[in-house]
This record gives C-alpha cells, structure tokens and sequence, in this order.
C-alpha cells in the first residue's frame, strides 16, 4: 500500500458536473422560446464529458508508488480507452434516442465541461 497521496482530483469532478449543471441552468435562463428543450440539451452533452472524465480519474489514481508502476500505465491506457468508449456511447444514445434535441447545445454543453475539467486539472497543478 502506497503512502503517496492522490491528488485532490474529486474537486475536479466536481466542478465539472457542477459546470454542467450551471451552464444548462444560464442557457435555460437566457434561452428564448425553447429554454427546456435548450437546457435539457446543454446538460446531456455537459454529462457526456463529465461522465467518463469522471471514470478516468477515478482509474488514473487507482495505484500510486514505483512499485506498481505497471499498474499504473495499464490503469491509464484501460481508463483512457473506457472513457473514450463512453464518451461515443454517450454521443450515441443521446442523439439516438432523445427527441428533441439540440445538437449545437450538446455540443456546447460537451465543450463547456471538458474546457471546465481541464481549467481545473491545471488549477490544481499549480497549487501542488
């Protein structure tokens, strides 16, 4: 068992279901005659990153220390592989099934979260 402390990547997760949520309330909020079909939309895509980015955290701090550093690189290449599954299974079902939509509010509900993660990954890098 490795004493290494993950980072505090939960707080990444967070913020991005949390962006997600906000985004869909704003675009629902500012949105004209459609608000619920627009903000409906702008969350599932928000879900779509969120989601999956949320599995890959969760498998890329799974093992920590040199002594499973194997582990380490499989865990990552599993994580990324799953979340780049779920992320076009997400995109699948959603565009499949869900009717009506807004695909221009999925995909900025999808670029608005990823953007969120990201902005959060380097954040927390900064203050280690």
């Amino acid at each position: 068992m490795s004493t290494i402390k993950p980072p505090p990547f939960t707080r990444v997760i967070v913020l991005q279901f949390t962006a997600a949520a906000v985004f869909a309330a704003l675009v629902g909020v500012i949105a004209g005659d459609q608000k619920g079909l627009m903000a409906y939309s702008t969350l599932l895509g928000g879900l779509i990153s969120a989601i999956p980015g949320a599995y890959f955290a969760y498998k890329a701090f799974q093992f920590r220390g040199a002594r499973v550093a194997d582990k380490m690189v499989a865990s990552l290449f599993k994580g990324e592989a799953i979340k780049l599954a779920l992320t076009a299974a997400g995109f699948a079902l959603v565009f499949s099934s869900v009717k009506p939509l807004a695909p221009s509010m999925v995909f900025a509900g999808f670029a608005v979260v990823h953007l969120a993660g990201m902005a959060g990954a380097v954040w927390l890098a900064k203050r280690r």
